[in-house]
């Protein structure tokens, strides 16, 4: 599966912006010519894709998508687009599928699309774990308000740390859209902002505190959080130099 994807609302990388395929069948030969290897599928993955196939699709559904992995994981958008695409059509339901595909489309910022298949694979999961994405589409749409809503929905305890602190930075990037700068440091300190270990969200909500606080006219502050992102991993973000700017 993809990685997830950086926010628009997070901090931009520095230098810019921010599963095994199954056997052919023997007597048949095929003229099929992959662009990408495919890419190895976790037994979980396999197994959901096969209950939500088309009568007799199952084993081409598995080869298809590993081969959408595989180009979203080489790079080619398009290509992860038009498999994940196929691979839909052959499994509506399979949640596995619609969240690949809503992530393909967001990264190649086609945020209708990706909305569409994130508001989908929301519906029949019923999980809230791409709700951060899923607002970030609709902040790209100019639609904070409903960004904001759906970042509410994602509460400790029922998410994991890092959908939860993706959820806090997306909706913070929502209200600051709407002109709410100050409701929107107030929702990232809310958050726990001194782990004893930070991992990388802890990074992201700290820079995106920053920059707000700058926005603010809060420089000191501002400093200060840049600079602890610089201190943990200088070559994450521009955070080194925002501080030296500060």
């Amino acid at each position: 599966m993809p990685t997830p994807p950086q926010r628009r609302t997070g901090p931009p990388p520095k230098g810019g912006r921010r599963a095994g395929g199954p056997a052919r069948r023997a007597n048949r030969p095929s003229t099929h010519t992959r662009k990408h290897d495919a890419a190895h599928l976790s037994d979980e993955i396999v197994r959901e894709l096969q209950a939500t196939a088309r009568p007799t699709k199952a084993e081409i559904l598995v080869q298809v998508f590993s081969e959408a992995v595989g180009a979203f994981m080489a790079g080619d958008l398009d290509e992860a687009i038009r498999l994940g695409e196929q691979a839909k059509h052959i499994a509506l339901r399979s949640t596995t599928v619609r969240e690949f595909l809503g992530l393909a489309y967001y990264h190649a910022e086609l945020w209708k699309q990706a909305a569409t298949e994130l508001s989908t694979f929301r519906r029949i999961s019923g999980a809230a774990d791409q709700n951060p994405v899923l607002a970030d589409c609709y902040r790209a749409m100019e639609k904070p308000q409903r960004a904001l809503e759906l970042c509410d929905e994602v509460v400790p305890g029922e998410s994991e740390p890092s959908v939860l602190y993706e959820a806090a930075i997306v909706g913070a990037g929502a209200l600051a859209d709407m002109g709410r700068i100050d409701d929107a440091i107030a929702r990232l300190e809310r958050l726990e902002l001194r782990p004893e270990a930070a991992e990388e969200h802890h990074l992201r909500a700290w820079y995106v505190l920053a920059d707000l606080l700058a926005r603010r006219g809060r420089y000191t502050q501002a400093r200060e959080w840049f600079e602890a992102v610089a201190a943990v991993d200088p070559e994450l973000t521009d955070a080194p130099e925002r501080a030296a700017r500060l």
